[in-house]
């Protein structure tokens, strides 16, 4: 196999992911407060607030990050990965370290299953536990930025793949990053 590009997760890439997940969750609270409008949206706020869901919320935020880590990491070892996780550039991630290649079928599900599962997770708990409704909306839109990162690494792997028609295209996980392959 040859290798045909990568990308590394360098301050530069950090900052411009950071920067997208921000932007995601910017825009999905500026959408919840013109679907809500401005004094639903502050009772909300108000409500929780006064109903000390503080440490709910801080629980929850915290769950959704290991969560979508931990799924990360159950498709990696379904694929057979032995797995590492870390901090980079402020960036959580979880990784193969045992060099093996997968095919873009194989990336889209390690990378999309916590953005769908972990959503889907999260709507079914605030609809069953209404009381942190507004804790599990806050936990998706947490999720939802949690995961541009992830929908923006596979359009560029994508966008590599669409370049090699008619070839064998890998994907291996390397430190700080990954290698696109041909054959």
């Amino acid at each position: 196999m040859t290798k045909i590009a990568e990308f590394r997760l360098t301050k530069y890439n950090s900052l411009l992911i950071n920067l997208a997940a921000l932007t995601s969750m910017t825009l999905v609270l500026v959408l919840l407060l013109v679907l809500e409008g401005k004094s639903a949206t502050l009772a909300y706020i108000e409500k929780f607030y006064y109903s000390d869901q503080i440490l709910p919320l801080v629980i929850t935020l915290l769950v959704v990050v290991i969560m979508h880590e931990a799924i990360h990491g159950m498709i990696y070892l379904i694929f057979g990965a032995k797995l590492k996780f870390g901090i980079s550039q402020l960036n959580i991630y979880t990784m193969d370290v045992s060099g093996n290649l997968y095919t873009i079928s194989q990336m889209a599900i390690i990378m999309l299953l916590p953005f769908f599962a972990l959503t889907g997770l999260l709507i079914a708990t605030g609809i069953l536990f209404s009381d942190l409704a507004f804790c599990m909306i806050i936990g998706i839109i947490c999720n939802v930025s949690g995961s541009t990162g992830d929908i923006l690494l596979l359009a560029y792997i994508f966008h590599k793949k669409k370049l090699c028609k008619g070839k064998i295209f890998r994907i291996k996980d390397e430190k700080h990053g990954f290698g696109l392959y041909v054959q």
